[in-house]
């Protein structure tokens, strides 16, 4: 019982790490080199989600970054709009709330917090 559990233990080991033990080091660029690299690619590329799917769609790098470019464009608006939503929403509750009696307020509570008898 216990050699099974070792054996497969052991195994499961051997084949986590088996891909790094074959693998070539490849030659790093010397450091200024690397914050040189860095620094270019952050200050020119923009950073965004593709709509599902849109990556089987094989866009060139231009594309992505236009379709980034035209989200961070109307993200801010819409994260406005959503904002107010919210609030609208919040409102309208509270005047939908101030209709009902004292027992329906109580009766909604219950249901809403899961104490509903069934009556």
């Amino acid at each position: 019982m216990y050699r099974a559990g070792f054996l497969s233990l052991f195994a499961c080991l051997i084949v986590l790490s088996g891909g790094s033990v074959g693998q070539d080091k490849k030659d790093e660029p010397k450091k200024d080199e690397k914050k040189i690299d860095k620094k270019d690619d952050t200050a020119t590329k923009v950073k965004g989600v593709l709509p599902q799917n849109w990556k089987k769609l094989g866009l060139t790098d231009t594309q992505v970054q236009d379709i980034y470019k035209i989200q961070n464009k109307y993200n801010d608006e819409i994260n406005k709009l959503d904002s107010k939503i919210k609030e609208l929403k919040a409102v309208r509750d509270k005047e939908e709330r101030a209709v009902l009696t004292p027992e329906q307020k109580k009766r909604l509570e219950e249901i809403l917090t899961g104490k509903d008898k069934d009556k």
